[in-house]
């Protein structure tokens, strides 16, 4: 078991080198290398947004909100915040090694084994705040690799669009042309 001492360094440590030099694992998701078979319908586009969903939530949205909520309520003992830190994110990490960040999930089973030792809930504090700026600094690689191009294929469909397409339905002309024609067709041999 590593100590909140020895988390805390590794997490600068990796937070720093990762800091303007793309991770190694986002290089192998943004090129497709998923070992562990992720992906379905021989495709990983579908890997790619829910790295990119699941990964935000933990870094930037949800999890970040609620941990640093609960750690600063007096309310709460650091034995319950570091229930709901494993609560909120063990089982998304986890995912999100299946796809290729291990070492995330690492980090986070590392805090979550060393519970323990943490003698405070500012001592934890700390090391949650070093964590998720190491998965913050993670999530903007991922971010910065999505292919956000593809957005392109799905234009947003507008109000004038709307009634043209309507319009469209009640054109009967190809009906009645094959109403005319449709019976001298004949099938080629």
């Amino acid at each position: 078991m590593k100590t909140p001492s020895e988390i805390n360094q590794a997490l600068i440590a990796e937070t720093d080198r990762i800091w303007l030099t793309e991770p190694e694992e986002i290089k192998r998701i943004r090129l497709g290398v998923f070992p562990s078979g992720v992906g379905s319908y021989g495709q990983y586009f579908s890997n790619l947004v829910f790295v990119n969903g699941d990964l935000r939530s933990l870094a930037t949205w949800i999890t970040p909100g609620m941990v640093v909520n609960i750690l600063n309520d007096p309310e709460f003992s650091l034995a319950q915040c570091q229930k709901v830190f494993a609560w909120l994110n063990l089982v998304n990490v986890d995912f999100l090694a299946y796809c290729g960040l291990v070492k995330f999930a690492q980090f986070a089973h590392d805090i979550v084994e060393a519970a323990p030792l943490y003698k405070s809930k500012e001592e934890y504090q700390e090391t949650i705040k070093l964590w998720y700026a190491y998965a913050n600094r993670l999530y903007l690689w991922v971010h910065e690799m999505f292919p956000w191009g593809l957005g392109s294929a799905f234009p947003k469909v507008t109000e004038e669009d709307l009634q043209f397409m309507a319009e469209g339905m009640k054109d009967d002309s190809v009906a009645k042309h094959f109403e005319k024609y449709g019976p001298q067709l004949k099938e080629l041999d």
